[in-house]
């Protein structure tokens, strides 16, 4: 079984430009099982022949997560430990299963891994276990999901300060010199302060005095800030089906209310009409 591969020694793949994430292009949605399956033929049919005809009719299938029973058979609780898992159904020959959202959340995590090469990396590992051999992944080539890594820091900030700069007018002059960072995760700090004990459940927050709550008479008040984390995004932008561009301006406009002292409850209200 395929428990998140590290890739030690990986050599990190270059962005195609049909993948940057900066572009109109950012509006894809998060690799569906279709793609995770067109990479993993690619990696099959990559390797050298001897390694295929040994593995002979072997089926590939991906699936979102293994089933609880599997997990439970395995003596695994947390179902993104396990990425893939070589199973014999008992019909026909035996079938490789990749585990779509394990698989993405490790590419999310490492971020400076090609996603062709992760699902490589897996099918590998798996074949190499079950026959109990040393496989090395096939190289992985072609456009879109084959050479993409997952979206950095550098991406998320890009992209919230695209939307920064297309608020509205108004918007954006009462809004001021609001400071935009993006983050992997809050810090404890953050999380205990606001109740939360998943990190992964906190995808963006606004820091600072919303302008319903100044005076006039006011201090001038240190510069608001609106925190972004990657991570949490991006699992929500796997589970989903919102473009990525979009969900990362949906959290930033979410937080930019709050800036107007909008609740969760007001903005999810105005978000509905």
């Amino acid at each position: 079984m395929a428990m998140r591969p590290r890739l030690s020694g990986a050599t990190p793949a270059a962005y195609l430009p049909a993948m940057t994430w900066t572009d109109p292009l950012a509006a894809t949605l998060a690799p569906s099982l279709d793609d995770l399956a067109a990479l993993a033929r690619k990696a099959f049919d990559g390797l050298p022949a001897e390694i295929r005809h040994r593995a002979g009719g072997v089926a590939l299938r991906v699936d979102d997560f293994a089933p609880d029973a599997v997990l439970d058979d395995q003596g695994i609780e947390n179902p993104y430990a396990l990425t893939g898992l070589l199973r014999d159904l008992g019909r026909g020959p035996p079938t490789l299963f990749l585990y779509r959202r394990p698989i993405l959340d490790e590419w999310c995590e490492r971020g400076d891994v090609a996603l062709g090469e992760m699902v490589a990396h897996v099918l590998a590992d798996e074949l190499g276990r079950a026959f109990n051999a040393v496989w090395p992944p096939a190289t992985i080539s072609g456009e879109g999901w084959s050479q993409a890594r997952s979206p950095s820091l550098a991406d998320f900030a890009a992209l919230a300060g695209h939307a920064l700069a297309n608020l509205p007018p108004a918007i954006k002059a009462a809004v001021g010199d609001v400071q935009v960072r993006v983050e992997e995760f809050a810090d404890d700090a953050t999380l205990d302060a606001l109740e939360i004990e998943d990190p992964f459940e906190l995808t963006g927050v606004y820091e600072g005095v919303d302008l319903t709550r100044r005076s006039v008479f006011d201090v001038a008040p240190n510069p608001s800030s609106i925190r972004l984390f990657r991570r949490p995004i991006l699992d929500e932008w796997c589970a989903g089906d919102v473009g990525f561009q979009a969900l990362v301006e949906h959290v930033f406009v979410h937080e930019v209310a709050h800036h107007f002292g909008f609740s969760d409850a007001g903005i999810e209200q105005v978000e509905q009409s």
